[in-house]
């Protein structure tokens, strides 16, 4: 797997300062779900929080920007920060890490560099920081609060430890190493490290120094099979030379405690790498570095006694050491801000938090959906138009409904209802988590193949799910509304001006490539696919002659395609030719139609492939509607 590369001219990276203001030792309350809050006005000494009042030094305000004294923040929710080099302080809060300089408007949150309305400044031995930046970097939410003041909000993650000790600088004091309990790596922790942000993938871990000169890179990739050092050197030379790259330097330890390989390559921009594999426990450990100031690839050498500390195992009794895994059980924290959504999936599954997806491969998948909810909407209705959807899209013997169970979601009332469905290859248990809030829907499906459902397990899921009820009211409005009923009768009319036809797509179609001027247009659907080809020239008869050919049997393969017929037959006012090929594509049956017609020295090939255990009546009746709307609109 090539490294990831950063953006290049970061010459001049300002560090932050942050010095606590004192405040009484407490013990930050959060019960499961309980929402921590803090309670604030300009120019007033009285805050609230969590509902008790405390003093405090006076906010104000400075270029727009909300000034507060930073102690509030951990105060409230139990964040932490480091003081490092009498300058660098670092603000966390489980995974997050905030970074700024006093008088400087740059800024970092997981890495990523942003500016401020203001900078942190001392006034009269307290620190004063912007309340938006660290109240970003915690991930809790700025409302406005009573009599003018404003409110800051957070659902703690269940990983976080919400026990704040006595007030100072805490967190990283003490840590010399750090690494992923979960992933078994380890190595040394410099003072000017910033931890950045792999957006939530734990297998791999970006670090820069607060100058901004370097930046660090590791990464924790699955490999059964052993690989030895030069195995591990063949793999670096041919990424580099993959990439463009010229290899300066080269070397294997075989004889190391855990043997590994290096080289130094070279960019085409000059920019200079050191790259390291490992192999450990079914894992290949991949480790980056490149220097901005680098014009030799001798200058990489000053980071070699960084490089060896790094070791592919984490002790877990070394109080020193700093885990940046959110593991908890098996399971890691995801999140979506967006939604105000957070969760625990399987440690190892990949996490797509921008579309709510979470993915184990053979292990299953779990999704999350939010929508309006159609008027009238119950829980019982909901199940009702889930359960109407799944016998529309799958035979009576690949679909078994088992029931529905009242669960706790999110503090809040809700449904499970287990179905399991056979995909042509096996059985999956699916659970769809129903929650109905303040007008919309929260939905949770979680698949995993069948004979492998783990009861304990979907119920630390679900269990675990914490949503911000308030942030969707507050910021969202109407949002899609997922009416299957009226959905699986509405439809879209689809043109194409340069090849001149229209198309009436259903709505519950997915578009995979709908871009109607282009030669090919594809929609997905359960257990099948739609697609209209157009070309230029050509013939029917060419067209037909090449798909006969390509659905040759030759070697009689019981699983190959058969052509089950071939037909003359009248199509959008045209002769056309029609092919039914029956065939095993990855061990699922299927039938395949595929209708050529031609028009005006066009040829288009029309094709719609379903899995027979999805070839219902209503999935049938879509289909043949969709291919009776086909029409030629050219002049």
């Amino acid at each position: 797997m090539g490294k990831t590369r950063i953006i290049r001219g970061l010459h001049t990276l300002l560090a932050l300062m942050l010095i606590l203001s004192i405040l009484p030792a407490t013990r930050v309350q959060a019960s499961e779900n309980m929402e921590l809050q803090l309670g604030l006005k300009v120019g007033s000494t009285r805050a609230l929080i969590n509902g008790a009042e405390i003093q405090i030094d006076k906010p104000f305000v400075e270029n727009g920007a909300v000034m507060v004294p930073l102690g509030v923040f951990k105060k409230t929710f139990g964040s932490t920060v480091s003081l490092e080099k009498d300058k660098v302080v670092k603000v966390m809060y489980g995974s997050h890490t905030g970074a700024m300089t006093i008088g400087s408007m740059t800024a970092w949150k997981d890495g990523i560099k942003v500016q401020l309305q203001a900078p942190p400044r001392m006034v009269s031995g307290v620190l004063m920081v912007p309340l938006r930046f660290v109240a970003g970097v915690l991930g809790a939410r700025v409302s406005p609060g009573d009599s003018g003041g404003l409110l800051v909000s957070l659902t703690p993650p269940r990983t976080v430890d919400q026990t704040a000790g006595e007030p100072g600088i805490e967190g990283d004091a003490g840590k010399t190493r750090i690494g992923n309990s979960y992933y078994k790596w380890s190595m040394n922790y410099p003072t000017e490290f910033i931890v950045g942000n792999s957006g939530g993938d734990e297998s791999i871990a970006t670090f820069m120094s607060v100058d901004g000169l370097y930046y660090l890179e590791v990464r924790a990739v699955q490999q059964e099979i052993p690989l030895g050092a030069d195995e591990l050197l063949e793999q670096l030379i041919g990424e580099a030379e993959e990439g463009g790259e010229m290899v300066m330097d080269r070397e294997v330890y075989p004889q190391a405690a855990v043997p590994y390989a290096r080289i130094v390559s070279q960019e085409s921009s000059g920019t200079f790498w050191e790259s390291r594999k490992y192999y450990a426990d079914d894992r290949v450990y991949e480790v980056y570095l490149t220097d901005d100031t680098a014009t030799n690839y001798k200058d990489l050498g000053q980071y070699t006694k960084l490089l060896d500390s790094f070791k592919p195992s984490f002790d877990n009794k070394d109080n020193k050491l700093r885990d940046l895994s959110t593991v908890k059980n098996g399971l890691k924290t995801a999140a979506d801000n967006d939604y105000g959504v957070s969760l625990q999936v399987p440690a190892g599954w990949s996490t797509d938090a921008k579309h709510l997806y979470y993915e184990g491969g053979e292990e299953g998948y779990l999704g999350i959906k939010v929508t309006s909810a159609p008027a009238g909407s119950t829980l019982d209705s909901w199940t009702q138009e889930l359960n109407s959807k799944a016998r529309d899209s799958y035979v009576p013997d690949a679909l078994l409904i088992k029931g529905s169970k009242p669960v706790q979601i999110s503090g809040e009332p809700g449904q499970v209802n287990e179905v399991h469905k056979n995909t042509g290859k096996g059985w999956l248990a699916e659970y769809q988590a129903l929650l109905l809030k303040d007008g919309y829907r929260y939905y949770v499906e979680y698949v995993t193949p069948a004979g492998q459902e783990d009861s304990s397990r979907l119920a630390d899921i679900l269990s675990s799910i914490t949503i911000d009820f308030d942030w969707v009211q507050e910021n969202f409005g109407k949002l899609e509304t997922d009416d299957y009923a009226a959905l699986s009768r509405s439809t879209v009319t689809k043109n194409s001006r340069t090849f001149g036809f229209a198309v009436d797509i259903p709505r519950l179609w997915t578009p995979y490539q709908d871009v109607f001027e282009t030669q090919n247009v594809e929609y997905r659907f359960t257990g099948g696919w739609f697609q209209i080809f157009s070309i230029e020239g050509g013939s029917v008869e060419n067209s037909v002659n090449s798909l006969k050919s390509f659905y040759q049997n030759k070697n009689n393969d019981p699983n190959g395609p058969k052509i089950v017929s071939e037909e003359a037959t009248t199509f959008a006012g045209q002769p056309a030719t029609m092919l039914t090929v029956h065939q095993s594509k990855k061990g699922v049956a299927q039938q395949v139609k595929q209708i050529v017609v031609g028009k005006d020295e066009m040829t288009y090939t029309i094709t719609v492939t379903l899995n027979d255990v999805n070839a219902t009546i209503r999935q049938q009746e879509a289909i043949d509607q969709t291919l009776q709307s086909f029409r030629f609109t050219g002049e």
